[in-house]
């Protein structure tokens, strides 16, 4: 199977589409893009040096990495073992080179470009070192480096050209002019809407790498092998089996190596395919299974053989690293981590945020339907209430009923807002492309807007047809209570959004939390009825609070309300106070609700932002090296 591509060019940079997009979907397979990569360094290296490398620092760059292993626990408690997935990997790879691992599925491909970029999951043990220029990789690492996943992630609402452009403005810095940034995004054109990796190759090349590293850049999953044509391309050529080398050195030399091990090639054969089918393990039957294991333990066996030579010609290839090029290194780990300033990135994320929010048009219509639906029945379900006191009951059946629409809305309206945009957030965040404060704050503005039209519309429909408290200072005060119980109940969404690793479980885990939020509201159970010991929940529930301010705007100072007639025994008039003392608001000022509000508001939206900033996607470190521990 083809490999993932790890390129170096220290002094090319950016990406070009030729030809016509159903051209380009044939040949974006994992060599595909190897042809792309290698053919846009060729290419733009003119385009580059126009524009003076677009005023960032190129650097020389040789990547080293020592007695790498990584293994991964498998199995459950006393079951447990571990399994080795890259087992003693040592190489130099000098700049301006293009290198292609190559190895069956489960080889160890995409294990050792996350080990070299530092992107393996955490959860496993990776030992060894990874060099850059002879110095442990720094914070000047990601500055230099480009890394393109195997997903594909991106906005679904925004261009082509517009991905690429806020690529460029985010992660290019000041000193590079507008102008620059523009002429960057303007080399990649006719990108298909299927060719997601081009784009995302793009993206990470418009910051002008010093290190590309490519996993697994197969779109055609049932093309495992690039063609020899392509093959042709890699300047070097390393081959796994089970976590193993079995060569590595220049391509051309390969197919001579594995004819001195006993493994010719054929003449017309493409040598991609005759790699591939040495170094992989055959279990369709035990026999051919041992068979393969045997063949696979010879080309190891005789590759380590000449490990010592090999090691001392790339111990002279990291020696020859230039002073020049270390110091540069050092300097670029000694640069802020951050191309750009907290007003800048909060700008292109608010843009970004709001282009993929107001495009995103079916959920704006769902909502205004839905509102103007639930509206108008809520209306007419208690259209022309008497002034009883079984009036009185069913307008605090309206205002319970205004809280939890305002509240459900727009709770899981935000339930979504994390977890479909995890990956693409998670790979910006990898890479240092901005902070999560301008994000956060980005993406809460963006659901402003319709959540204020949404308490808005709501509040139009039901408060005059239903008949509440007939002031214009009232209705004000109605809408206002509505608009922050929503800006809460947004912000408890976004919190639970974010603490949830997915969209299910968060829309799993949020109903529960309505419902008990809902259950210490104040209208299905009173303040004092609530038991002792939980009745401090009342006091985070954005419910209770919203509640408690519609029900004092509406009730407090207003006149009797009368019992039914004929009349109930034992029933006596009461004024709005009296039901304001019944549900335990007596005491409250108007204030109380909006102070709440807003602080809850404040208070989720923060506990949101903890969580995302503290949750990010982690890796392992790198541990000594166990050469240096077996010494």
């Amino acid at each position: 199977m083809t490999a993932p591509l790890h390129a170096v060019r220290v002094d090319k940079a950016g990406y070009r589409d030729h030809g016509s997009p159903e051209k380009s979907a044939q040949g974006l397979d994992s060599s595909g893009l190897a042809s792309n990569a290698h053919e846009a360094s060729l290419e733009l290296e003119a385009a580059a040096a126009a524009d003076g490398a677009a005023n960032r620092q190129a650097i020389r760059v040789t990547l080293e990495w020592r007695d790498l292993r990584y293994s991964v626990p498998v199995g459950r408690r006393r079951q447990r073992t571990s399994r080795t997935i890259l087992e003693g990997l040592s190489a130099v790879l000098p700049p301006g080179r293009l290198l292609a691992i190559m190895g069956p599925t489960g080889c160890g491909k995409s294990s050792l470009v996350n080990a070299l970029a530092g992107r393996l999951p955490a959860g496993g043990t990776l030992e060894g070192e990874v060099l850059v220029n002879g110095l442990p990789r720094g914070r000047g690492f990601k500055s230099i480096t480009a890394y393109v996943m195997q997903e594909d992630v991106m906005f679904a609402n925004l261009t082509v050209f517009e991905t690429l452009e806020f690529a460029a403005r985010m992660r290019l810095p000041p000193s590079v002019s507008a102008a620059d940034k523009m002429a960057r995004n303007a080399f990649v054109r006719g990108v298909s809407g299927g060719e997601r990796k081009r784009v995302n190759v793009g993206i990470e090349l418009l910051s002008n790498p010093c290190l590309l590293l490519l996993d697994e850049p197969t779109v055609v999953a049932t093309i495992h092998q690039p063609r020899s044509s392509i093959f042709a391309l890699f300047d070097m050529l390393l081959v796994l089996s089970e976590g193993q080398a079995t060569y590595y050195g220049p391509a051309a030399e390969a197919v001579e190596w594995f004819a001195s091990c006993g493994f010719a090639c054929s003449a017309h054969y493409n040598p991609a395919d005759f790699f591939a089918d040495v170094v992989a393990i055959d279990h369709r039957s035990p026999a051919a299974e041992e068979a393969s294991k045997a063949r696979v333990a010879l080309l190891v066996e005789r590759f380590n053989q000449q490990q010592r030579q090999r090691q001392q010609r790339e111990a002279e290839q990291a020696a020859a690293v230039a002073a020049e090029d270390r110091a540069a290194m050092e300097q670029m780990n000694d640069r802020p981590s951050f191309p750009n300033s907290l007003p800048v990135e909060f700008s292109l994320l608010l843009r970004r945020a709001w282009k993929q929010q107001s495009r995103d048009r079916l959920p704006q219509v769902i909502t205004l339907v839905q509102t103007l639906v639930l509206g108008f029945f809520l209306a007419a379900l208690f259209s022309d209430i008497p002034s009883t006191l079984a009036g009185a009951q069913d307008e605090l059946g309206v205002i319970f009923m205004s809280c939890m629409f305002n509240a459900m809305a727009s709770i899981f309206a935000s339930l979504n807002t994390f977890p479909v945009e995890a990956g693409i957030i998670n790979r910006e965040r990898t890479s240092k492309a901005y902070h999560v404060s301008p994000y956060y704050l980005a993406r809460f503005l963006c659901d402003l807007p319709l959540r204020l039209a949404q308490s808005l519309l709501f509040g139009v429909i039901v408060y005059w047809i239903v008949g509440l408290k007939s002031t214009a200072g009232a209705f004000f005060i109605f809408c206002a209570l509505t608009i922050l119980l929503a800006l809460a109940s947004q912000a408890l969404g976004v919190a639970v959004s974010a603490a949830c690793p997915s969209e299910k479980v968060a829309f799993a885990v949020a109903p529960g939390i309505t419902v008990i939020l809902m259950l210490l509201g104040g209208f299905l159970v009173t303040y004092d009825s609530i038991p002792v010991w939980i009745r401090w929940l009342c006091w985070i529930s954005h419910l209770y609070y919203a509640f408690m301010g519609l029900t004092i705007n509406n009730f407090r100072g207003q006149s009797e309300w009368s019992c039914t007639t004929p009349a109930t025994p034992d029933c006596t008039a009461r004024s709005g106070d009296a039901i304001l003392t019944r549900l335990g608001f007596e005491d409250k000022g108007m204030w109380v609700p909006f102070v709440g509000l807003a602080c809850l508001t404040l208070g989720f939206n923060l506990a949101g932002y903890a969580v995302l900033r503290f949750t990010k996607q982690k890796f392992l470190p790198l541990t000594g090296s166990t050469a240096k521990k077996r010494a």
